[in-house]
């Protein structure tokens, strides 16, 4: 009797150094789902703890634990997760702590009522007195061609038989002109052949950004993807990837709207440049929203307040620099009126925590991973725009729309942030065909690309029905044929809002 109450007492003492048992964890879970998701959008069907283990990033003296479990999430009405203007996967991430990877069931589209989402979640909580107090959401570390539409005959044999009779019709006494017409025409399709098969056996490189960024994340989703085969390149960021695209390097290229559209228009970091015309996207893939980071304690509260900071605007050759630039502007402070930094998210983040940067200002998707993890090391809050600043950016049409980044999008984030965002686009280089490009538009914004699964969160919201929003630049028409025939063969995309 006396072994069996000391192994209680010890299971028990176990179980509390472990973290909140399964009930109190259940609780914690669902409170986060009810922050960060509108109200009877889900409900835990099934839910089941798995262990924990000790932060290794504890504060001095504080008692970590991270908590994993596994959870069954019921709809309980027709939600889109991916909607743009609205709380969806960014709060379904940061509630769970789970990584795209970790949740399943998210239907491009929309799901439908009774649909169930499975999700493998972390929880971070720390020790206060005798209970354990929720601290925020774990973060995650992420691992890091069709027939013409014409009546032409099909199959390559049918083919090559009929431009033989077309050549052989041609009369024998033709004029240099009309055989010059058949050399060129003959010529430019062995080239154009020669060229899509090499690009089809090395794969279409693709013009991606840092490492560990969403733009490289996504086009690493992409690339995991079965069909068309895509490489995707470490660069330094869009306006990097931009001029890439222009010099021929690479033949897909991930941009911000903004940018795109300054050399598109050859203005700006572009002028030298000149414009681009030729520039094309294949289609807006998600919104980029501006985030304006500062420590809570001693903060400023407004981003005017940023005059005589030092402010983290981004590293050269990357478009949320500029950005960054424009939006301190919009707020009546130039570059003289702050003590810039060139730094990477990643080290402005690590700058921040140390006292180094009063701010970070980047643009990036929701939600973005790294700013996650910052929150849960450190007391961080999000700076709005003011109303008057986003009006004239908007009102600039240089590439940005209002948005707000939903309450629950970040831990201990309870309000809507107003800010503005640009379109992150995929764009066409001018040696893709239009078959090409109507291939990569499917395998892009087709029905059942689950690019959550493969590492992006931002690819939930990756749908034919908002492929033309916001865009910058004009779409490529082949992507515009492509999307009318709903991507995947179905329905139409839905029409665009007014854009720029």
């Amino acid at each position: 009797m006396r072994r069996l109450l000391v192994l209680l007492l010890t299971l028990t003492a176990a179980g509390c150094g472990g973290g909140p048992d399964a009930d109190a964890l259940k609780k914690g879970v669902g409170e986060r789902l009810a922050e960060a998701l509108p109200a009877g959008t889900v409900s835990i069907a099934s839910f089941e703890r798995r262990g924990s283990q000790s932060d290794t990033k504890a504060p001095a003296g504080e008692t970590r634990r991270i908590v994993y479990f596994d959870a069954e999430l019921k709809l309980d009405r027709d939600f889109d997760f991916g909607a743009w203007d609205a709380p969806g996967v960014a709060g379904l991430v940061s509630a769970l702590g789970s990584g795209p990877k970790g949740i399943t069931g998210i239907n491009s589209g929309g799901n439908k009522a009774g649909e169930i989402l499975r999700a493998h979640g972390t929880a971070l909580y720390k020790r206060d007195g005798d209970r354990w107090a929720a601290v925020s959401t774990g973060g995650y570390r992420p691992s890091a061609a069709p027939a013409y539409a014409t009546n032409a005959p099909q199959g390559a044999t049918a083919i090559l038989e009929a431009m033989r009779k077309v050549i052989d019709s041609v009369p024998r006494d033709a004029g240099p002109a009309q055989r010059a017409v058949i050399e060129e025409e003959l010529g430019a399709a062995y080239a154009t052949i020669r060229a899509r098969l090499a690009r089809a056996a090395d794969g279409y490189a693709i013009a991606a950004g840092p490492e560990h960024g969403q733009y490289l994340r996504f086009a690493q989703a992409l690339a995991d993807g079965e069909g068309v085969r895509t490489v995707p390149l470490v660069t330094r960021g869009g306006e990097e990837n931009l001029r890439l695209l222009r010099e021929g390097k690479v033949s897909l290229a991930l941009a911000q709207g903004d940018a795109a559209l300054q050399a598109y228009e050859g203005k700006g970091n572009f002028a030298a440049d000149g414009p681009h015309a030729a520039l094309r996207a294949i289609g807006s893939l998600y919104p980029e929203p501006v985030h304006v980071l500062a420590r809570t304690e001693g903060a400023p509260a407004s981003v005017a307040d940023l005059k005589g900071r030092r402010v983290a605007i981004g590293q050269q050759g990357s478009a949320s620099r500029t950005t960054a630039l424009r939006v301190l502007e919009a707020h009546g402070l130039g570059i003289k009126d702050i003590t810039p930094l060139e730094l990477a998210l990643g080290d402005a983040l690590v700058a921040l925590r140390q006292k180094e940067v009063d701010a970070v200002i980047q643009v990036i998707g929701v939600p973005a991973d790294s700013i996650r993890d910052a929150l849960a090391e450190i007391p961080l809050r999000l700076l709005p725009l003011s109303e008057r600043a986003v009006v004239a950016l908007v009102a600039a049409k240089a590439g940005y729309f209002a948005f707000t980044i939903p309450p629950g999008a970040y831990a201990n984030q309870n309000r809507g942030v107003p800010t503005v965002a640009t379109a992150a686009l995929l764009i066409a280089g001018a040696d893709l065909s239009d078959p090409e490009v109507g291939t990569l538009t499917r395998l892009v914004f087709g029905k059942g690309r689950d690019f959550a699964a493969r590492g992006s969160a931002q690819g939930t919201q990756v749908s034919a029905a908002t492929a033309r929003q916001d865009l910058s630049i004009p779409l490529h028409v082949a992507a515009g044929r492509a999307l009318d025939a709903g991507a995947s063969g179905g329905a139409p995309a839905a029409a665009p809002r007014p854009t720029k």
